[in-house]
């Protein structure tokens, strides 16, 4: 589960937007580093300037700015085409609500499994039994370190948030509705139904497929958007998953003109310590953006990989947040449920109770 430098042989293939799952076994390399592979396509470009002039606009939130230059291009002509018609609903998509609250959603997390348990009664698909089963197999899988740092002490982290879990309340199942028909606002309805089918299943979010293994650190900054991973190459025999590590920026939410392209660099945030990754000959060095992370296992049917659509979700709505601002930690208080004055982040845990 070692990060690998790019500093590979490897022979360099185009970026292709949205890409489908590669399965295949057969010669592989990964592509060119691009934090922002969609704006490859000119076409984005000249939507997204249709859509300025039907609402008379130049300046938008930055959260639908965001979501407009990261959106699936079918989706984003339909959007331009649409707005032609209506200069309301044109002036709509600018406001930036809902994408706002979506990506708001999305990084939310919860304190740990302890206090959650206390608060709720458990389903059948929730009991102690289950999740001890879905624990083991991820830390099992990830031999019990963190992916990116290779350090030991780990926390078992969400990629879809259990935050986010249909039916949780009536406040959350609002919250839940919400955040899944503002996705079907940017991205296909067959690319948002195959990231919800991963999530319909008995188990809902507590798949080995939606976990993996994080330091505290790490896991710090996942929830935060500070950093994304992209899934990259799948072996057919499903023991292999390599994605690419990249750092994001760390802004607050604004205002953007609407033509301008966003921006990743290649550096992790000034203010942020870097993640230390140990290598197995007892040497270490920095995270960079661009690092290979692979996942494996011996098991793919008890401890299958992380799944590949939600780690595509993650890889696009991480973005999203990191670049809009909507997913900075300290700008919305109303979403501050931590006694800890420090922080206002929130973390899913499992707690040590469920191995006994």
């Amino acid at each position: 589960m070692e990060p690998i430098s790019d500093s590979t042989g490897f022979q360099k293939v185009p970026a292709v937007e949205n890409p489908t799952m590669p399965v295949a076994d057969i010669p592989w390399s990964p592509p060119p580093i691009d934090p922002l592979p969609e704006l490859g396509d000119p076409e984005r470009a000249t939507l997204i300037d249709r859509l300025r002039e039907s609402a008379k606009k130049n300046e938008l939130d930055s959260t639908s700015w965001a979501c407009l230059w990261l959106s699936d291009i079918e989706s984003l002509r339909g959007i331009v085409r649409a707005a032609g018609h209506s200069r309301g609903l044109a002036a709509c998509m600018m406001i930036g609500v809902t994408a706002f609250t979506m990506i708001r959603a999305w990084k939310t997390r919860l304190t740990t499994l302890r206090e959650t348990q206390a608060k709720r009664k458990l389903g059948e698909d929730e009991s102690p039994k289950r999740k001890l089963s879905v624990k083991t197999a991820c830390l099992e899988r990830d031999n019990g370190s963190c992916v990116i740092t290779n350090l030991p002490d780990v926390d078992v982290a969400h990629i879809y948030p259990l935050s986010l879990k249909e039916g949780r309340s009536s406040a959350k199942n609002e919250t839940y509705d919400q955040f899944w028909t503002s996705l079907d606002t940017f991205w296909s309805e067959d690319l948002v139904a195959e990231w919800k089918e991963r999530l319909t299943g008995p188990c809902g979010t507590e798949l080995c497929e939606n976990l993996l293994c994080l330091c505290p650190n790490a896991h710090r900054y996942w929830g935060a958007c500070y950093f994304a991973l992209q899934p990259l190459h799948l072996r057919d025999d499903r023991k292999e998953l390599i994605t690419r590590f990249y750092w994001l920026p760390k802004v607050t939410r604004h205002t953007v003109q609407v033509q301008d392209k966003p921006s990743i660099p290649l550096h992790p945030p000034k203010e942020l310590l870097n993640l230390r990754v140990e290598n197995t000959d007892g040497s270490a060095h920095k995270m960079n953006s661009g690092d290979l992370v692979v996942f494996q296992t011996k098991d793919p049917e008890n401890m299958p990989l992380p799944s590949w659509d939600l780690l595509q979700m993650q890889w696009i709505l991480n973005r999203i947040g990191a670049i809009s601002g909507a997913a900075s930690a300290s700008t919305w208080p109303w979403d501050w449920d931590t006694e800890d004055e420090d922080s206002n982040m929130e973390f899913e845990y499992y707690d040590d109770e469920d191995m006994e």
